[in-house]
C-alpha cells in the first residue's frame, strides 16, 4: 500500500492547513501534495520551526491574521 498518497483525495470544503517541514509527527510533503494537487480548495501556510500541533505558539499574530484572512471571504 502506497501510504504516501493516503488520504489526498478532492476535499470538500475550502481548507487551511498550518504546517511546516519541523512537524516529525505528520510529514509534512503530504500537506504540499494536497495543497499543490487542489490550489482552489487548499491553503497551506507553512510554518517554519514548530513542532507537530504547535503551529500557533511559533507565530500567534501570523497564525490569527492568516486564519483571519482565509475565513473572512467564506
Amino acid at each position: 500500500r502506497d501510504t504516501g498518497t493516503a488520504g489526498l483525495h478532492r476535499p470538500a470544503v475550502p481548507t487551511l492547513i498550518f504546517h511546516g517541514p519541523g512537524d516529525e509527527v505528520a510529514p509534512w510533503r503530504l500537506s504540499r501534495r494536497l495543497a499543490d494537487t487542489h490550489p482552489r480548495l487548499v491553503a497551506l501556510h507553512t510554518v517554519r520551526d514548530a513542532p507537530h500541533g504547535a503551529m500557533w505558539n511559533a507565530d500567534p499574530a501570523d497564525y490569527e491574521e492568516t486564519l483571519r484572512r482565509f475565513m473572512t471571504p467564506l
